[in-house]
């Protein structure tokens, strides 16, 4: 499929413009975007997330992670456990107050996206939800495979043209 450059231009500009919205609704919350991420994620995995999974899956640096789990828990909206599988780690929980705050965090959310589609049918803002679940995914994949390409083989498997090399480089 062929698609014009003006209307991805188009599309980036609008998204840009809602993203701003969103950040704007959202100011003065006392949760940062990888707050909520991680709260997320430790409600999601039910006890079981490690502070390296939550760095892998949300595609950031582990001493950001650690940072963020250290704040939250001093705030007691997760806490920790040893991990049973790994001494060294620990294991990430969502306490009930950091699922309240997490709830009203999304609660404020929504409130400040109601007004925009008021007008709109529930059928409508459901498409929407759908088309843009979709553009976020195939964004994911073609970042993931964009990566992928850019990764250099390991020395090991490069291909080897024997005419490039002397027999004594070649032969252990």
């Amino acid at each position: 499929m062929e698609v014009n450059s003006s209307v991805i231009l188009q599309l980036v500009a609008a998204l840009r413009e809602c993203a701003e919205h969103v950040r704007r609704g959202m100011v003065g919350q006392s949760l940062d975007e990888l707050d909520v991420k991680v709260l997320a994620l430790a409600g999601a995995a039910n006890g079981t997330l490690k502070p390296s999974q939550a760095a892998a899956e949300l595609e950031v640096a582990f001493p950001s992670i650690t940072r963020h789990v250290r704040l939250l828990q001093e705030q007691q909206l997760i806490s920790i456990a040893p991990d049973e599988d790994d001494g060294r780690s620990y294991a990430i929980s969502l306490t009930e107050s950091g699922a309240a705050a997490l709830r009203r965090y999304r609660d404020n959310l929504v409130t400040s996206l109601e007004p925009a589609v008021k007008d709109w049918s529930a059928a409508e803002v459901r498409d929407l939800a759908k088309q843009l679940t979709r553009l976020a995914e195939g964004m994911t994949t073609a970042h993931a495979e964009a990566r992928t390409a850019r990764t250099p083989l390991w020395p090991t498997e490069l291909p080897v043209d024997a005419s490039d090399h002397p027999e004594s480089e070649l032969t252990p």
